[in-house]
């Protein structure tokens, strides 16, 4: 393919993450699913785009993650609202890793690669994410809600279905295991997410090079934690820039937080960790000062933990 072709490509890709978002609530609308299809049958799908990792993989797991589509069928199972939303929560990435072929948080030296997203069949997008979703929740649900809330024994006596589950010695369609998240692999992992413009120049460096391009632009920028360097370039770069859906994000203010004056800092930098473009946040800096100053670390630092908690958010 030639370099106007790329670029045509690029272009195009850009222009549709710029000024087109499927509609957040679509799990009971056909008409909004049925435009989220078009907008990915549209997509140029090549060889290349086709590949794994690709960025045109990444624009649809980043249009599924915009939408409702895995929690509308979470909703239909877990009637708990904390099971509901840590199992839409778990869910989700491994939805992500499906459509783009990038582990995340599983090995995918485990993955059953004939059950990835395949953008060449002529099936709905939309069915395909909510068909995928339910076989992953009902067969990992009880080691997932066994492991993240204290109320799974409610789950097993007072949900009313009866899912066959997988146990953790076990190979599913999920592919990996819990263990194979990043943090648990590192509890010491820092992650400074970007925020403002450099966060935008690394989105563009992903959009349009590589990971690789996106974490130099990091390095340079003094936005670099040396824990990160024990990671593979996808893993850090997704880490440091996936999108928290707008329902989810909301929650990093519910964390412990470390610091003293932590809690203005939190609420003033999710907004800008979503998948909405171009959130600046004019307070944040100054929230960040009052954080290091009251505690004694530096601006870095803050930064720094703040990025942490919300990859955490997006690695549960």
């Amino acid at each position: 393919m030639g370099a106007d072709a790329r670029h045509g490509i690029a272009t195009s890709i850009g222009r549709m993450m710029g000024e087109w978002k499927p509609k957040h609530r679509l799990a009971d609308d056909p008409a909004a699913r049925e435009e989220l299809d078009r907008h990915v049958r549209g997509i140029d799908w090549t060889d290349r785009a086709v590949e794994f990792g690709s960025r045109e993989r990444m624009l649809a797991a980043a249009w599924m993650q915009q939408t409702d589509l895995v929690e509308g069928e979470m909703r239909r199972l877990y009637p708990v609202e904390e099971q509901r939303d840590t199992m839409t929560r778990w869910v989700t990435v491994r939805v992500f890793e499906k459509i783009t072929g990038v582990p995340v948080e599983s090995k995918s030296t485990q993955w059953n690669w004939n059950g990835l997203w395949d953008p060449t069949e002529p099936t709905s997008f939309c069915g395909w994410v909510r068909r995928i979703s339910l076989p992953l929740a009902q067969w990992n649900a009880k080691r997932v809600l066994k492991t993240r809330t204290p109320s799974a024994s409610a789950f097993e006596t007072e949900d009313g279905h009866n899912p066959v589950y997988d146990d953790a010695s076990s190979t599913s369609v999920a592919g990996g295991s819990m263990a194979s998240a990043p943090f648990e692999r590192d509890p010491t992992l820092r992650v400074p997410r970007p925020v403002g413009r450099i966060r935008e120049q690394m989105m563009r460096a992903v959009t349009d090079g590589t990971c690789e391009d996106a974490i130099r632009i990091a390095r340079d920028a003094g936005l670099w934690d040396h824990t990160l360097d024990r990671l593979d370039a996808n893993t850090a770069c997704m880490l440091m820039l996936a999108p928290i859906p707008q329902d989810m994000a909301p929650l990093l203010e519910h964390d412990p937080h470390p610091w003293t004056g932590m809690h203005d800092a939190v609420r003033l930098y999710w907004p800008t960790q979503t998948s909405r473009r171009r959130v600046w946040q004019p307070d944040l800096k100054r929230a960040v000062q009052r954080v290091a100053a009251a505690n004694d670390v530096t601006e870095f630092d803050v930064i720094r933990e703040l990025g942490t908690m919300a990859a955490r958010l997006i690695s549960d």
